[in-house]
């Protein structure tokens, strides 16, 4: 604005220097043409001729404003149809996040009549339909995405995701296959491709799809999608690879897909990564054991036990160390105190237990004793219920029987998602069908008494009513 306003100045500084210089410049201009002839100032005529350039030049812009007017009106048209149009799409992605169908796809029905954007407005409608349930529009729609290159893409990952939806598995893994090899590092379809497969029981293909995910920077799939999920399904899918060959499935073997080097790979991936994953721990020993490897076996089960201690783990260390009951406990002690300072309350309860079971019932006790009582689980009140049977003190039993009641549960597998419990590891949670989501770890979500170690409620509140 000032530069124009300098110019302006400028300019008429100098047109009144030159009207001032043709003044001081007197002459006559003489013109005749047919009869007529004309006298004239010389600085008139010079004004006169300036005055038509200008009227020219005013004429000429008058003429195109004219000749372009209708061109104008439609492109200032188009401008305010478009603006209408990207204002309808921008609140009808709006709805689709707030989950209003009904203003979603009235504003999607908008945006395809004013704008010619095929992409946008596609998507849109799309979202709107399988947002109201509208399971054939929005199918239409996500495969005129796929005819695009740009959105294909998003297209496929629709289609997959509506055919999940009508419970067409194959149909969605076809789909999902088709995202992912548009986009190979995407997350989202490796994603899908991971549980349409392990939903299949084609463990060794979802692998592939696990590994993109592992890979990928970004974390946009499902809520439960987190890298502790990631880690888990990896160590799920080793652990399924390996399984056939140590359960004997020989259909698997025939079929080339699993070998004795490659299962017990599988098995040290799954240990390497959550060394907690006892199930993986039992079956590598017992292929040690099997193979007369009893060295190997005892460090995979001791690793194992101080990392997660388990029922199941002392009785394979029994059998592995092959000593008697009094050196066995004695060892177990001993490997007790290096668990996990978080596991060490289980693994001196399964040391007094085993204590316990060979008649040592003085080192049963010291054990319980040193536990502290906010550490104390349901199988340590037990515990120290049946050393007090033992010395025939009613009184003390029941008291420790009623903490038991409301003490810690012990472990077991819970369901991520749902928190269903479960008594044994499945690929599969038999609630929500969640795909490696059962996690071994004290109960929540639940009433007190909701697991207690192979021992009923009812058994406990009976005990604990004899004794009063």
């Amino acid at each position: 604005m000032l530069f124009r306003l300098i110019w302006l100045v400028v300019f008429l500084i100098l047109a009144a220097a030159s009207a001032n210089w043709l003044m001081s410049k007197p002459g006559q201009m003489q013109l005749e043409w047919l009869d007529w002839r004309i006298e004239i100032r010389t600085s008139l005529a010079v004004f006169l001729l300036v005055m038509l350039c200008v009227l020219l030049v005013l004429a000429d812009r008058l003429w195109r404003r004219l000749v372009t007017l209708p061109r104008w009106l439609g492109r200032k048209m188009k401008q305010r149809r478009g603006a209408a149009g990207h204002k309808a799409l921008t609140l009808g992605l709006m709805a689709v996040s707030a989950g209003e169908a009904g203003e979603a796809k009235r504003h999607a029905t908008r945006a395809q009549r004013l704008l010619d954007a095929p992409q946008l407005t596609d998507l849109l409608s799309a979202q709107a339909a399988h947002l109201a349930g509208d399971l054939r529009a929005a199918e239409r729609y996500f495969r005129s995405l796929t005819k695009t290159q740009d959105t294909a893409f998003l297209g496929h990952i629709g289609l997959a995701r509506l055919a999940h939806e009508k419970n067409s598995p194959d149909e969605a893994l076809r789909a999902a296959r088709r995202a992912l090899s548009l986009k190979p590092k995407s997350a989202i379809a490796a994603a899908q491709v991971l549980h349409l497969e392990a939903a299949r029981g084609n463990w060794s293909a979802a692998a592939p799809a696990l590994e993109v995910m592992m890979a990928a920077k970004d974390h946009t799939g499902p809520k439960n999608d987190t890298p502790h999920a990631r880690r888990r399904q990896k160590v799920a899918l080793a652990y399924l690879q390996a399984k056939p060959f140590f359960d004997g499935d020989l259909e698997e073997q025939s079929l080339g897909r699993i070998s004795e080097k490659e299962a017990a790979r599988q098995l040290r991936l799954a240990l390497a990564t959550d060394p907690g994953f006892w199930p993986a721990t039992v079956l590598l020993a017992d292929y040690h054991l099997q193979s007369g490897q009893r060295r190997k076996a005892a460090k995979a089960l001791e690793t194992g036990f101080c990392a997660v201690p388990h029922s199941l783990l002392s009785d394979r260390l029994k059998q592995v160390w092959n000593v008697n009951e009094g050196e066995f406990v004695a060892k177990l002690i001993k490997l007790a105190s290096n668990a996990s300072h978080a596991h060490i309350a289980e693994a001196e309860t399964l040391a007094a237990d085993a204590a316990l079971a060979a008649g040592l019932e003085g080192e049963a006790r010291r054990l319980l004793d040193g536990i502290v009582e906010e550490r104390r689980d349901v199988m340590t009140w037990q515990l120290i219920a049946r050393l007090a049977e033992i010395g025939e003190d009613k009184s003390a039993a029941a008291t420790a029987l009623r903490a038991a009641g409301g003490a810690m549960r012990p472990r077991g597998w819970q369901c991520q998602i749902c928190h269903v419990m479960s008594a044994d590891w499945l690929s599969h949670c038999q609630s929500c069908d969640g795909f490696a989501t059962l996690e071994w770890q004290r109960p929540d979500h639940l009433t007190p008494l909701g697991l207690v170690g192979g021992r009923t409620a009812d058994n406990l509140s009976q005990r604990a009513t004899t004794y009063d």
